[in-house]
């Protein structure tokens, strides 16, 4: 991707493929430090990869009717991966990411009410009060005024869950959560053991895993679960006291404590990390764009004149929306889900055995040539409506898709779009000359060397 910015270019790298499948130790170096440099160029273009690790059979699945196939027409024949779920649960319990059957259904059913539309409209005061004391912070910077804007979106994504979660916005419960995450996506990583599926004492013993990452958090939140315990009968304000509130409609029954704590921490990790990585991707694509961030501004000028955005705005702030998408198009925050089918499978002529390991990555089907004219330019005019409805369903896919999409998307998107609104309305972000920027395939799809920017305060 070209930088157009006047002034010395930045650095830019796409992540440089390792030259194909055929060399196992350079695929599980990729795995471990950089997924996606582990697919080449002509990998974009295939509809399915077939890989294998010893006798482990593995499949990307990189085609839209084969995606509905495996996450909605045939989704019952499928699980989370094993590896997702090795990976995670130590952190997150079981919470909607990694449970699966009928515990995932009736805690998505319980669930859902605190991320309806009405529920998401109460947060939004929220998402633009933290976000306007950030931009006074910013304003209080001495000249030249530089900083992570990485960092940055970081914690003010944290500063608005925790806010949204325990009616707080406390530095304790920040800085933990902040530790707690940047450890579990440098340390812990796939190794050789999971991807065999050995059995788990044996991948512990061969590769442990750091251990109470987030037990510091956790004694947080089991603080607070006693609290509330103690005053059952208050109304529900914040996503905590809803959670532990809310019923099955099906059933009647509630959720454990345990349960509850599950739910917490995987709303914090998920809740936080994708919606601060796709603003700090937005940011970086629109410093090399000026002229579609002109256009942004044009926007915000007409809708906002100068304001506050509102709930209401967020409707009318299309094209704001549609910067936001393109971004996660070419920088989608989770690059890459895994499933395993239950029995044996057929797909696009392959023969899927139960158990074998079927990825699915937004990263390589967002960048197909078939399904994208040039696939490789930051375009926001490809989610016009009529531009949106010429592609296949599954062609993006930034918060999955299927009965397990994200719980959280429309959460997400309202509070990507309310920080973009506010902060572009007061600055233009543009990147340290010389900054490298090199996308890096974690837990999530973060930039390796953060992004270093300097902030220009716009004249209204």
């Amino acid at each position: 991707m070209s930088a157009i910015d006047s002034g010395e270019l930045p650095i830019v790298a796409d992540p440089l493929p390792l030259g194909g499948h055929t060399n196992l130790r350079r695929s599980l170096r990729a795995m471990r430090q950089n997924a996606e440099t582990a697919y080449g160029p002509e990998d974009f273009n295939a509809d399915i990869i077939t890989q294998r690790i010893f006798w482990r059979r593995m499949f990307v699945v990189n085609e839209p009717n084969a995606i509905r196939h495996i996450v909605l027409d045939n989704a019952a024949n499928y699980t989370k991966s094993e590896v997702g779920r090795r990976l995670l649960e130590p952190a997150l319990g079981r919470g909607l990411l990694t449970s699966e059957g009928e515990t995932w259904r009736r805690h998505r059913r319980i669930m859902a009410p605190a991320f309806d539309p009405r529920s998401v409209a109460g947060y939004t005061p929220i998402m633009t009060r933290l976000t306007e004391q950030l931009l006074a912070k910013w304003d209080a910077l001495p000249a030249p005024r530089e900083l992570d804007v990485a960092a940055a979106m970081m914690e003010l994504t944290l500063y608005i869950i925790s806010n949204a979660m325990f009616s707080s916005d406390s530095d304790e419960i920040v800085a933990s959560v902040e530790r707690g995450v940047s450890t579990y996506q440098t340390k812990v990583r796939p190794s050789l053991p999971d991807l065999l599926h050995l059995p788990i004492w044996l991948s512990r013993l061969l590769a442990p895993l750091p251990t109470k990452i987030f037990s510091e958090f956790d004694l947080k939140v089991d603080r607070l679960l006693t609290e509330r315990g103690k005053q059952p009968d208050a109304e529900p304000k914040d996503l905590l006291a809803r959670l532990i509130a809310a019923r099955d409609d099906e059933t009647g029954s509630g959720m454990s404590a345990k349960e509850v704590r599950d739910q917490v921490v995987t709303i914090f990790m998920a809740g936080h990390e994708t919606t601060s990585l796709a603003l700090s991707w937005t940011f970086y694509l629109l410093s090399q764009h000026p002229e579609i961030e002109a256009k942004l501004h044009a926007e915000l000028a007409d809708v906002l004149d100068g304001r506050t955005p509102v709930n209401q705005d967020v409707a009318r702030l299309r094209y704001t929306r549609m910067v936001i998408e393109e971004s996660m198009r070419l920088y989608p925050p989770a690059h890459t889900f895994g499933r395993q089918p239950i029995v044996d499978d057929h797909i696009l002529g392959h023969r899927i055995p139960a158990g074998a390991e079927v990825l699915i990555l937004p990263w390589l089907i967002h960048r197909k040539p078939s399904l994208w004219e040039n696939p490789e330019l930051f375009d926001p005019e490809r989610f016009a409506p009529e531009r949106t409805g010429a592609r296949p369903r599954f062609a993006y896919i930034p918060f999955g898709a299927g009965a397990r999409i994200c719980i959280g998307a429309a959460f997400a998107m309202t509070e990507a779009t309310l920080i973009l609104a506010c902060i572009a309305q007061r600055y233009r972000l543009r990147l340290v000359p010389g900054h490298p920027v090199e996308p890096q395939g974690l837990i999530t799809l973060r930039p390796r060397y953060g992004l270093r920017m300097t902030l220009q305060r716009r004249a209204h």
